[in-house]
């Protein structure tokens, strides 16, 4: 029984760093499209 708690214990902190994980992409994801929003911006202004 002992091997199986521990294969759950294992599971559960495994499906934790994973939504840790998403998390971090997510903001990520957000930071580079606000950088990519500032670049774009800046172009347009370079073509002006």
């Amino acid at each position: 029984m002992g091997m199986r708690e521990n294969l759950n214990k294992k599971l559960c902190q495994a499906t934790c760093d994973k939504i840790e994980l998403n998390r971090q992409m997510l903001r990520i994801c957000k930071c580079l499209k606000e950088v990519e929003k500032t670049i774009n911006c800046e172009k347009k202004k370079k073509e002006k």
